[in-house]
């Protein structure tokens, strides 16, 4: 499909969802429960990986950088393989295998803990490895919504499912910052290893008619002729080529920052780990707003309009971390401020992008064009990572935070001189 061809199936203004009829689709609820619970395990563990490694490893700027690197890397390395992998097989049974393959992984870390053997080493290999299976699991999960729900329903569809991640994202960091201060390491995993389970089981008693293609023998069709057409898919077309270009700017600069602020919390501002847990729920009530009014906010503005602002906003919103310095009460207030703007910005941002892409793709080559997506804007974020690590140890904690802050406010340009802001 050529992009002249892309131009015509451009919706025009999003159609305003039945939310009431999506609420009462009983595939849609039991894919948007599982996908809660499974979040809610995801988030949990995001924060108690880094926190384990600070408090019970003595982990180092550097090694904090690494670590999200590994976590993120597979993105960059399996993301394309993970696209072939949605288009060809049933998605719903390599999600439940994925979910049920995170909690084996997770269940580890206790058992080296009982051990007396946990090691920093240890720590990235898991962080790798989940971090391959959530590769597969968030690029499939991706393709799901359309094969459950109409066009016309997919805004609503997606801020529902981004409600279900910023429930996740409140409720997750509070209450690993809390086990992780009153339990041990392994006693606070094991409880996000039942999250995983959770989350198989209930996709277990959910059906839905998928349209995935069986390789056909002797067609000559390769898994790497399969990558390129998601690929080619992606950079033949402006508006996707700049979304794309927007998203991994932001995620580059946002990992940066996220590398070290773990440590910079800790250490440079004194923050025991149920507040920094407090601190992150808090500031996803922003995420919570952008997901209950982004359906509004695009059918009033259009699709292209909030993109450019919604991008511009996650630069502006990050700056305020600037002033998380000086008292803790200080701190607190300035990096609360910032968490509340970027995770608004952000929620909105990825409703209106995403729903495009569905809307404009496909659905043999959805699994592809999401994953060819998912591995420029995510494969960044291990680079970033590491350059946060580095210039933690060589600049400063607080000076790499400045500089990503600043990084950040430049992606919006990637949209805002593209004809993305024309989309209506």
């Amino acid at each position: 499909m050529n992009e002249a061809e892309l131009q015509l199936n451009q919706p025009s203004a999003p159609p305003s969802p039945a939310a009431s009829s999506i609420w009462r689709d009983s595939r849609f609820l039991r894919f948007w429960s599982s996908q809660t619970i499974s979040h809610l395990g995801l988030q949990n563990t995001m924060m108690a990986l880094p926190l384990l490694a600070v408090m019970f490893l003595q982990a180092t700027p550097l090694q904090m950088g690494i670590l999200r690197s590994l976590e993120y890397a597979p993105f960059l390395l399996f993301g394309l393989f993970a696209g072939v992998w949605a288009d060809y097989w049933p998605k719903r049974k390599l999600l439940i295998i994925l979910d049920f393959l995170r909690a084996a992984v997770l269940l580890s870390i206790p058992i080296l803990f009982l051990a007396g053997s946990m090691r920093m080493g240890h720590v990235w290999i898991i962080g790798f490895t989940a971090g391959v299976l959530s590769t597969f699991y968030a690029i499939i999960s991706q393709s799901v919504l359309p094969h459950v729900l109409t066009k016309e329903q997919f805004v609503g569809g997606n801020s529902k499912l981004e409600l279900s991640r910023s429930l996740s994202e409140m409720t997750g960091p509070s209450i690993a910052g809390v086990l992780a201060q009153l339990l041990s390491g392994a006693t606070a995993i094991f409880l996000y290893v039942l999250s995983f389970i959770a989350s198989g089981l209930l996709l277990c008693t959910t059906r839905f008619e998928e349209t995935a293609r069986r390789r056909v023998k002797g067609s000559g069709a390769t898994i790497w002729r399969e990558m390129g057409e998601g690929f080619t898919f992606v950079f033949r077309n402006r508006h996707l080529r700049s979304i794309a270009a927007c998203s991994s700017t932001s995620n580059f600069f946002f990992n940066m920052m996220q590398a070290i602020l773990v440590l910079y919390v800790t250490q440079d501002i004194g923050l025991r780990p149920s507040v920094i847990g407090l601190l992150i729920t808090l500031g996803t009530i922003g995420a919570l707003v952008g997901s209950l009014f982004s359906d509004r906010i695009i059918r009033r503005f259009g699709m292209g309009k909030v993109i450019v602002a919604a991008s511009l906003g996650q630069g502006l919103g990050a700056l305020l971390m600037i002033g998380a310095k000086g008292s803790q009460e200080l701190a607190f207030l300035f990096m609360l401020s910032s968490l509340l703007v970027v995770t608004f910005c952000t929620t909105v941002y990825n409703i209106a992008q995403v729903s495009y892409r569905q809307m404009i793709t496909s659905p043999e080559l959805l699994g592809r064009m999401n994953a060819t997506m998912r591995t420029i804007v995510w494969g960044v974020i291990p680079f970033g990572a590491l350059v946060g690590g580095l210039l933690g140890n060589l600049l400063g904690l607080y000076a790499t935070i400045v500089i990503s802050a600043f990084g950040l406010t430049l992606s919006f340009l990637w949209v805002m001189l593209s004809p993305v802001r024309r989309i209506t």
